[in-house]
């Protein structure tokens, strides 16, 4: 058995672990002894379990009564005890990856004095907010001041988040969104002291991590790319959505956000129903006292019905669904609506007379928070809404809200009908009551005792319509919505029938960034035999093309003057952009001007040898990446193994991050366009498959062959080797001259070369050569340019087809709109200071 092909696996998964393990233990002996000393004390006082025993409390944790009392000690004693098994673990983990983090970055000695102090601390902070807590009275916090604090939580987060000002920009924003998502999420939903340890020795270690970059001149907020803002948002909306779960499974969670379940599942009662239920005491506790459960499957379902939409959401969210975030901010302004309502009600109960003293109401201080909070989030979702521009397929959108809308009116139209027949109109108070019963039919919740009461002397029919119409219609669209968000996924485009017809086109015929015309969120136009199309956005009234028309080149000129009529007959303003002299004798003859916007660089690889000493750069890097051990890896970038898409990724958010302006988009692709199957990518990797960088190849096609690829997605780590780029396209030409004779290193938006057809830059044309060099330090075109020029190419202008020069204030905003998705004002400011500075 001991060389069973079980045995073999295991031992190859089990033992590289453990040596990584050792490795990291040798490599952080602070952290290998702090985690020794917490297990041993641990294994020794038997607190694993079920925590210290009473008579090890005055070592084990920390009280201000203790303190005052002279047990001083207690505040780092207290770091090597937990309270129970789960949190044990959870401690030695925090210790073994956090404080490891830290002291790789800031060694034995540092990481000592940081993780001690930040233990002080957060002791000094906590039994500051506490004391505040209970002067105010909040009801919550303020329970907390007699609490013992056992573990060391606090101090743990705390010096992670220090040492984060010496990490990567792109691990520095990775770790303190998910350290400070995770104990906001812990404090809101669990609430105990251990949690708001956590958050408060969040906040301290990074207000130090700033003021260590501040020190260092290079503190600033860290940019990134529209995906990675996407999955960061969906992340939050799917920890939010996760919270009354989270609380469910806690043992007596008294955060603020505990109460969520309650007022999402949980009917809202009147000022009456709170004033019996409080008893003339107020407080928050009252609200349980509405908690009925849910009975039947039926009420089960409904249960989890907000929960499971939300998730479905935020997955929808992580593929860019404009719809899915327009469902998340509807349910979150839900929530604030039911929550506010809520909060009046208690803010109307008069106060007890021994409570009178209080500066706030505890109860209206506890559901502040259930308004606060969603609406952060719904404005936070709405604030970057231009980043979800991906819809629904419109048929499948069309008939998922004909099936819900049937739905719901079939079962209000069944309820009205029992409901008139059993004489609802002089019972219930007229069609006002049956307005009122049809709304509360379709919130999310149960159906309570006190509504059991009231339906004791109806139909049984019409008790069971009200019970249950509401469960079976959201059943219906959580259903719809999980069909438009994840089952349609493949249906993902603006316009998707059109996007293949393009496809279709590209394959038949194009010029070398015909590629870019399938991206989102370009729309086509098409001849009426199919045989050409044009692919455009629609700024304003600007019909802004990229690139020449799609299709065998023997159409191009008429499919051109095609779209030229069909904008005309739209009232909208052409723009042919990065397109080649191709279409200029007809565009000519019908008016129109042309300025150069990029040069392209063309290579000619068949048979091409790095000789001479115009290569020499080109030979350098090639010689350094295989002393390195360094190689190209091809392929399309779903068939990349996951590790290597995984790293592709992290450099793409490291060089986003370094950026303090936004991501651009038009001309210049992104990781969701190396998604496409056609699409092939190089990646640099050394003999441990780690990533230095990776470039990306669009596909030229002529009668269904490919012909040519072009240069897109260049990428590499802040780190790499010098060189890596020219390794990477040199490798491209070693790989592709076997099958096509020319490549494509693409054009530099706005870089214009010395040799260039117009001489002397004037109108428009030097406007956007003083536009270029302004962008230069920001984006460096120009430099980009100049790299390309190392490998001696062919250069070809792709000009800018304009009709009238009254029309370039159009289509300069076009323009910005096109490159600068989303370009809010915050970042136009930002942007403007950085080309002033």
């Amino acid at each position: 058995m001991g060389n069973s092909p079980v045995s073999l696996a295991l031992k190859g998964v089990v033992q590289p672990v453990l040596r990584q393990t050792a490795k990291h233990l040798r490599a952080t002996p602070f952290t290998t002894l702090v985690l020794a000393l917490f297990v041993a004390v641990s294994v020794v006082s038997g607190s694993i379990v079920g925590g210290p025993a009473e008579s090890l409390l005055p070592v084990a944790g920390v009280t201000l009564a203790g303190l005052r009392s002279g047990e001083w000690w207690s505040i780092w004693t207290s770091l090597f005890f937990t309270t129970n098994l789960l949190a044990f673990v959870t401690a030695a983990l925090m210790i073994l990856f956090l404080l490891g983090l830290a002291e790789r970055r800031f060694g034995f000695f540092r990481t000592a004095g940081v993780f001690l102090g930040s233990q002080f601390a957060c002791v000094a902070a906590f039994l500051l907010v506490t004391q505040v807590a209970r002067y105010m009275d909040d009801g919550w916090i303020s329970r907390m001041v007699d609490t013992r604090l056992i573990g060391p939580y606090g101090a743990l987060v705390a010096t992670a988040l220090a040492a984060s000002a010496m990490l990567p920009t792109l691990w520095q924003r990775r770790l303190r969104t998910v350290v400070l998502s995770l104990s906001l999420l812990l404090v809101l939903y669990i609430g105990h002291a251990e949690t708001v340890m956590g958050l408060v020795g969040a906040l301290l270690g990074l207000g130090a991590a700033w003021w260590t970059q501040s020190s260092q001149g290079h503190l600033h907020l860290h940019r990134s790319t529209g995906r990675e803002v996407r999955n960061l948002l969906a992340l939050t909306m799917a920890i939010f959505a996760a919270g009354p779960i989270l609380t469910a499974a806690a043992k007596s969670p008294s955060g603020p956000l505990a109460l969520l379940r309650d007022v999402i599942l949980n009917p809202l009662p009147t000022l009456s129903q709170l004033e019996s239920n409080c008893g003339g005491t107020i407080d928050v506790a009252c609200l349980e006292l509405s908690r009925q459960g849910y009975t039947g499957p039926f009420g089960l379902a409904l249960a989890v019905v907000p929960v499971v939409l939300l998730l479905i959401c935020a997955d929808g969210m992580r593929r860019g669904r404009r719809l899915a975030l327009g469902i998340a901010i509807g349910v979150q302004l839900v929530v604030v609506a039911l929550s506010t309502v809520y909060l009046s009600l208690f803010a109307g109960i008069p106060m007890p007379p021994g409570r009178q003293a209080a500066m706030l109401n505890p109860a209206v201080v506890h559901l502040i928070p259930l308004v606060l909070v969603p609406l952060t989030l719904a404005v936070l979702l709405f604030a970057y809404r231009g980043h979800f521009r991906v819809e629904s397929s419109a048929r499948l959108r069309r008939r998922v809200f004909w099936l819900v809308g049937l739905t719901g009116a079939t079962l209000a139209l069944a309820y009205t009908a029992v409901w008139l027949a059993s004489g609802g109109m002089t019972r219930d108070g007229g069609l006002l009551g049956l307005g009122a019963e049809l709304a509360r039919q379709y919130l999310p919740v149960p159906l309570p005792s006190v509504y059991r009461k009231v339906f004791a002397e109806r139909d049984a029919l019409e008790v069971f319509l009200f019970s249950y119409s509401g469960t079976v219609f959201w059943l219906v669209a959580l259903i719809g919505v999980w069909i438009l968000l994840i089952r349609g996924h493949h249906a993902a485009g603006l316009d998707h029938q059109g996007r293949d017809r393009a496809r279709e086109l590209a394959k038949a015929g194009g010029d070398s960034l015909s590629w870019m015309s399938l991206w989102e969120p370009n729309k086509y136009w098409f001849n009426p035999d199919g045989t050409g199309g044009v692919a455009y956005q629609q700024h304003g009234h600007v019909a802004l093309t990229l690139a020449g028309p799609l299709g065998a080149g023997e159409h191009h000129v008429e499919t051109a003057a095609g779209f030229l009529d069909f904008c005309s007959q739209h009232a909208l303003i052409p723009c042919l952009y990065s397109c080649t002299d191709e279409l200029w004798p007809m565009l000519q003859a019908r008016g129109f001007r042309r300025v150069a916007v990029a040069q392209e660089t063309r290579l000619r690889i068949r048979g091409l040898e790095f000789r001479g000493k115009e290569w020499q750069n080109v030979r350098t890097s090639l010689n350094r990446a295989a002393k390195m051990g360094i190689t190209a890896t091809w392929g399309r970038y779903d068939a990349l193994p996951h590790a290597l898409r995984a790293q592709v990724g992290e450099v793409s958010e490291e060089w986003a991050a370094q950026k303090r302006v936004p991501e651009m988009g038009f001309t210049l692709g992104g990781l969701d366009e190396l998604e496409d199957p056609d699409v092939l990518c190089c990646v640099a990797t050394d003999t441990d498959g780690f990533v230095y960088g990776v470039t990306s190849w669009l596909p030229v096609y002529r009668n269904g062959t490919v012909v040519s690829w072009t240069l897109d997605f260049m990428r590499r780590r802040g780190d790499a080797f010098p060189g890596v780029m020219e390794f990477l396209i040199a490798a491209a030409i070693l790989h592709l001259r076997e099958s096509v004779e020319v490549i494509s290193l693409s054009g530099s938006p706005l870089a214009r070369e010395k040799d260039e057809i117009d001489q002397r830059a004037e109108g428009l044309a030097g406007m956007l050569d003083l536009v270029g060099q302004a962008l230069e330090p920001v984006y460096g075109f120009r430099s980009l340019a100049s790299f390309k020029s190392r490998f001696q190419p062919d250069y070809r202008t792709l000009y800018m087809y304009y009709q009238e020069p009254l029309h370039l204030p159009a289509i300069g905003r076009a323009l910005s709109r096109a490159y600068l998705p989303g370009l809010s004002v915050r970042q136009s400011a930002r942007l403007l200071r950085t080309l002033v500075a």
